[in-house]
């Protein structure tokens, strides 16, 4: 299988969950569904990171995936439906791996807050930087996946908040509130600093740069005048 692929089925050692354990494979009742409902992903993850949205037509998936265009629109009737719930599961994925950390026993809230960042980061390191350009240009034109990534965005900033609320009990909504919009900015930010079309420090490694935006996320919630 394409390395590609692989990063999107299981794009973290510690991932929490099965790949069935989605709601694109939920679709299927048996076995064999959930097989060809895999082989759908994986053909959307491959023409869309190599062809863009464009290319992803149900016919050039079927092709791809091995399986007929009526098994395709069985599942999803339209394109639409298709790549609303394909690019859905990332953020399932990404939202499982960090529930894992937030589960995890931490000695302190600043360790936990920071370990979710990191997480973050680890992901955009690991994912090819077409499937997020593809996935923000479905996002801007799809009311069903704005919703779910503003959801998300919001769940993760109120999380950010809470920790931060832990860490510097003393500070005010206000202070909380903008350091946790600090923190998310940082991190989705990175989608276009980190990867490896990058516009700047192309010569440092993604290791390198994710070091500098957890830096950068210890120094703002440990300033004690925000």
């Amino acid at each position: 299988m394409n390395q590609n692929l692989k990063k999107l089925r299981q794009p973290m050692s510690d991932a929490p969950t099965q790949v069935e354990e989605n709601s694109f494979l939920s679709r299927a009742r048996y076995p064999k569904g959930k097989r060809s409902l895999q082989a759908i992903l994986d053909a959307t993850y491959e023409i869309v990171v190599s062809e863009g949205l464009a290319g992803a037509s149900q016919e050039a998936i079927a092709r791809r995936a091995n399986v007929t265009q009526s098994a395709v629109r069985h599942y999803f009737p339209t394109k639409e439906e298709l790549l609303l719930a394909f690019f859905s599961v990332g953020v399932e994925r990404l939202q499982a791996i960090i529930d894992k950390k937030i589960a995890k026993e931490y000695s302190d809230p600043k360790t936990k807050l920071v370990a979710i960042a990191a997480t973050h980061l680890d992901w955009i390191s690991k994912t090819q930087d077409m499937y997020y350009f593809e996935s923000s240009a479905f996002w801007g034109r799809n009311p069903g996946f704005q919703n779910l990534r503003g959801n998300w965005s919001q769940g993760l900033v109120k999380q950010y908040y809470k920790l931060i609320g832990e860490i510097q009990p003393n500070w005010s909504h206000q202070a909380c509130e903008a350091a946790s919009f600090q923190v998310l900015t940082l991190t989705l930010g990175s989608w276009t600093t980190i990867g490896s079309t990058r516009p700047v420090h192309r010569r440092h490694s993604t290791r390198t740069l994710k070091a500098m935006v957890l830096e950068g996320i210890n120094k703002i919630i440990s300033n004690t005048a925000p």
